[in-house]
C-alpha cells in the first residue's frame, strides 16, 4: 500500500489506513472492497446449533433443496416475519399475490422491491400467472428475459443483451453497466451510437433499438445486480427453510440475536404465538444461556435474558445441572451452585424473573419476606447453602473419611408474609425481563377488550389509514405528564 498511497494510523484503532478517500484509491491502482457484517448468518448458525441440541441432527444448510414445497408455501402465505429481506408489510402483500414457487421468483422480488422498479411488480405478478401476455421487443431477447417474464430486472441482463443485440465486447458491456448504475450521462451518450450501429448491423429495426435504449436509460438508475440479489435471496431462502421445517429452533435463534431490543423481542414473541409456539419464562432446569428449545418443543427464555444475571453465573448453573442432574428444590439449588458466581443480586433477579417457579411452590414474594434472624428468607437460604458447602468440604477432608455427602444443616423456613398482588408481581417481573411474561395485567379484562376494541395499538403506526375513523382502544396507562403549551394552555400526554 505504501508504494501507492500515503499511510497513517487510524484514529480509533491501531490499524494502518490509506489517507486517500475511498473513491480515489482505485485511481492509483488499488482495489477497494466493502465487507458488510450480516446478523442473519449468526441467526442461521444459532438455529443449526438449536436443531442439533434438540433433535440430534446436523442440517447441512448449504445443501438444502432449492425446490422445497414447505418453504415456498411459507413465502406464498406472506409469513415472512424474521426472514432476511422479505419482512416488510408491502413485500408480504406482493408475495401473497405472486405465490413464488421457484428460486428465480425470490431473486426477482428482491431486486424489484425497491423505489423505482416497484412499479413493475404488478406486471411481473400478472405475467407469472398468465393474466398478462409476455412480450419481447425483439424475439432474440427471450433467451435472457424469459426468467423474469420479459421484464428487464438485472444489470446482467442489460450486459448480456448489449452483447447479443449489438455485438458489444464483455468490457464494453461492463462499462455500460457501470455508467447506468452511476448515472454517467457522458459515457452513455458515447455508447448509444455504438449500440445502434451494432444492432442495425445485426439486422434489428433501428426504431425498436432506439426504444430499447431509452427503456434501459430510464431503468438504468435502479437496475439491480443479479449476483447480489441471488446471494440475498439465498440467505433469505435458508432462513425460510429453517422457519418452515424447524420453527421453534429458528425463532429461538431469532430471539437470542435480538436480546438487547425489547421491542423486537415482543414482536417476535407475537410471531411465535401466531405460529402456535409457546414462549415460556426462564427456568433453572430448562433454560440455557440464550433462548433455546426445551424437551416439549417450547421456546425457553435464556437465563442471561434476565437483567443482572451474568454469563458466568449462567455457566455455573448449567455446569452444575450437567454434573449432578436437574435441581429438585430451592435447597438443592443453593447446596450445589457456586454462591460466589451466583450471588445474592443474581438470585434475587432469578426469583423475580420466575426461574425458580418450576422447582418451588413458594410465591416469589416469600423469598423477600423478613426472616427471624434479620434479613430475608433468600439471605437465610444463602447462609444455609454456604454452610452446607463448607461442612461438606470439611467432611471430605476429615481424617476419618466420613461420607462427605451426609451433612445435616437446619433448613430455613419462609416466614409468614403478605404475598404480592398480581400487578405488583408482574411489574417486578417486567423490570428484570423487560416484558410481562408469565401473564399480562389485562388478562382479567380480555373479554371486555375483545368486544369493545375495534383497533390495536399497532394499527396506529399507519396513521393515514386511521384518518377519519372512530376507533376505540383498551389498555393500561403506564405514565402521565401534565404539560403546558407555549401560550400557557394546559395539555397532557400519556403512555398507553
Amino acid at each position: 500500500l505504501e508504494n501507492f498511497a500515503p499511510m497513517a494510523i487510524a484514529k480509533d484503532a491501531d490499524l494502518n489506513v490509506v489517507q486517500f478517500e475511498g473513491k480515489l484509491v482505485e485511481s492509483v491502482g488499488l482495489i477497494k472492497m466493502d465487507f458488510l457484517g450480516l446478523k442473519n448468518l449468526s441467526i442461521i448458525k444459532d438455529a443449526l446449533e438449536n436443531i442439533e441440541a434438540s433433535h440430534g441432527i446436523k442440517v447441512d444448510i448449504d445443501n438444502i433443496p432449492l425446490d422445497d414445497t414447505l418453504t415456498y408455501e411459507l413465502y406464498s402465505r406472506g409469513e415472512t416475519t424474521g426472514l432476511f429481506q422479505f419482512e416488510s408489510p408491502g413485500m408480504k402483500k406482493h408475495l401473497r399475490n405472486l405465490k413464488p414457487n421457484r428460486f428465480e421468483d425470490l431473486i426477482a422480488m428482491n431486486a424489484l422491491y425497491r423505489p423505482g422498479p416497484m412499479e413493475y411488480i404488478p406486471s411481473f405478478i400478472a405475467r407469472k400467472h398468465g393474466l398478462e401476455k409476455v412480450t419481447y421487443d425483439i424475439p432474440d431477447m427471450e433467451e435472457y428475459l424469459k426468467d423474469t417474464y420479459g421484464i428487464t430486472v438485472y444489470q446482467e441482463q442489460v450486459m448480456l443483451l448489449s452483447q447479443k443485440l449489438a455485438g458489444f465486447t464483455g468490457g464494453e458491456a461492463d462499462t455500460l453497466r457501470k455508467a447506468m448504475g452511476k448515472k454517467q450521462k457522458a459515457v452513455l451518450d458515447k455508447l448509444k451510437p455504438k449500440f445502434l450501429e451494432g444492432a442495425t448491423a445485426k439486422g434489428h429495426d433501428p426504431k425498436i433499438c432506439e426504444k430499447i435504449w431509452s427503456d434501459w436509460e430510464a431503468f438504468a438508475s435502479y437496475a439491480f445486480n443479479k449476483s447480489h440479489s441471488t446471494c440475498y435471496a439465498y440467505v433469505s431462502y435458508q432462513t425460510g427453510y429453517l422457519k418452515a421445517h424447524y420453527p421453534a429452533e429458528f425463532m429461538a435463534a431469532l430471539l437470542s440475536r435480538n436480546l438487547s431490543d425489547i421491542k423486537k423481542i415482543s414482536f417476535f414473541m407475537d410471531e411465535c404465538k401466531r405460529m402456535g409456539i409457546s414462549v415460556l419464562g426462564p427456568d433453572v432446569n430448562q433454560s440455557k444461556l440464550k433462548f433455546s428449545v426445551d424437551d416439549q418443543g417450547n421456546v425457553r427464555f435464556g437465563l442471561a435474558a434476565i437483567k443482572g444475571v451474568g454469563e458466568g453465573a449462567v455457566q455455573n448453573i448449567m455446569e452444575t445441572r450437567a454434573e449432578g442432574g436437574k435441581f429438585t428444590s430451592i435447597y438443592d439449588f443453593v447446596e450445589r451452585v457456586n454462591l460466589q458466581a451466583v450471588n445474592k443480586k443474581t438470585l434475587e433477579n432469578l426469583v423475580v424473573g420466575g426461574a425458580f417457579d418450576g422447582i418451588c411452590d413458594l410465591p416469589r414474594s416469600a423469598y423477600f419476606a423478613p426472616d427471624s434472624r434479620e434479613g430475608t428468607f433468600l439471605e437465610a437460604l444463602i447462609r444455609y447453602g454456604n454452610r452446607v458447602q463448607s461442612e461438606r468440604n470439611n467432611a471430605q477432608q476429615s481424617l476419618f473419611g466420613d461420607d462427605g455427602n451426609q451433612v445435616e444443616v437446619q433448613k430455613p423456613e419462609p416466614a409468614p408474609h403478605t404475598p404480592w398482588n398480581k400487578l405488583e408481581m408482574l411489574t417486578k417481573e417486567r423490570e428484570v425481563i423487560g416484558i410481562f411474561l408469565s401473564s399480562h395485567p389485562l388478562d382479567d379484562f380480555s373479554v371486555i377488550l375483545k368486544h369493545y376494541c375495534n383497533a390495536s395499538l399497532s394499527d396506529l403506526e399507519d396513521m393515514p389509514a386511521m384518518e377519519g375513523r372512530d376507533f376505540s382502544l383498551g389498555g393500561m396507562v403506564t405514565s402521565v405528564m401534565h404539560l403546558t403549551t407555549k401560550t400557557g394552555k394546559p395539555y397532557g400526554r400519556f403512555v398507553l
